[in-house]
Parts: structure tokens; sequence; C-alpha cells
């Protein structure tokens, strides 16, 4: 008769998402799972193939995460890609591991780790076109004008390089928002 099996593939799941946010994606071992669950790693390769499939379902389970926190945030918002925004910059302050994971690393895959695609795109592009009336491919300019900012604040952000209050975050990616469309012949929001 089999071994009763103890841990399923969420439980071992679960954990491996717990050290990736915690310490990062290079934490994660067999060895760690198992100590962490308190047992060998014969469960760990009974359910998975291999620590790179683990590590690709970590990955999604990232982007997932993050993908819900953008939605959320721009849902019955005033200014719903402003939201957006601000919940990138959260995201990097609240999951620096899972964010530097996502969006801090070498996109020449070596075959070990998916390229899991952000799907959040579509959606903010949506936002975009809805509060200026561009095209898609204007809105994908005006977008990545205050992505690349976004971004470069959100990296100094997940790796403590400054250390910023909401407010200021609103501030800034609001300044920024205001230049850009004043950039793009757009008149100032509210008016």
């Amino acid at each position: 008769m089999p071994p009763k099996i103890q841990y399923t593939k969420a439980d071992l799941l679960r954990v491996a998402f717990k050290l990736t946010r915690a310490k990062g994606l290079a934490a994660v071992n067999a060895r760690a799972i198992a100590k962490a669950l308190g047992c060998s790693t014969q469960p760990i390769f009974r359910a998975f193939h291999s620590m790179d499939e683990i590590r690709n379902e970590v990955m999604r389970m990232g982007m997932d995460l993050y993908g819900l926190n953008i939605t959320r945030s721009a849902a019955n918002a005033d200014r719903p890609y402003l939201r957006t925004g601000l919940a990138y910059l959260t995201f990097a302050a609240e999951e620096p591991e899972l964010f530097k994971l996502l969006f801090m690393r070498d996109r020449i895959s070596d075959g070990t780790i998916a390229d899991i695609s952000d799907n959040t795109l579509d959606y903010v592009l949506d936002l975009v076109m809805a509060n200026t009336g561009m095209t898609r491919e204007k809105a994908m300019q005006f977008h990545r004008h205050l992505w690349i900012y976004t971004h470069g604040l959100a990296s100094m952000i997940a790796t403590r390089f400054v250390t910023l209050e909401v407010s200021q975050y609103e501030m800034l990616l609001g300044e920024q928002y205001h230049a850009v469309r004043l950039l793009y012949g757009l008149p100032p929001e509210g008016d």
C-alpha cells in the first residue's frame, strides 16, 4: 500500500509562496519547504516533478496576487488610472520579494523559470483610453512614460533605497501624471 499523502500540492505551494514572500525565490528549495512543514522532501517530489515546477507556480501565484491588487485598487476609485500606479508602488513596499521576482529579474529566460506575463496591461490601457480618449497605440505611449517613472520609483521602494509614505507616492505620481498629460496636450484633469 502506498504511503498516505499528508500534504497536498496546495499545501506545498502555500509554504513555497510564504518562503518566497519572506526571503525571495532563491530561498525556495525542497529542504526549506520540508523544514517548514516538518517532513522529509519525499512529499514534495511525489507532488511535483521538479523544483522548477514549484518555482513556476509560485511566480504565477505572485502575478495573480499582483493582478488582484491592481484591479481592486482601481475599482470604484475617483481616479482609477492613478490608483493602479499607487497599487504598483504599494505592492513594491508591501511585497518587496515578490515585486523583485516579478519585475526586477533578468528577462532572458534560461528555460527554468517560465516567463509569466503581466495580464494587467490591457486593463490599464483601457483606463487610459477611457480617461483620455486616446487610441490604444497613443494610450500605450502615454502609459509607457508614466510606467517608466513609476517602475523606477517602485524599484527604489522595493530595495529600500527610499522610504516614503503613501501620501508621498500619491503626490509624486500625481505630479508626473499631470506633466505627461501636458506633454500630450491634454488639459489638467478635472478641467
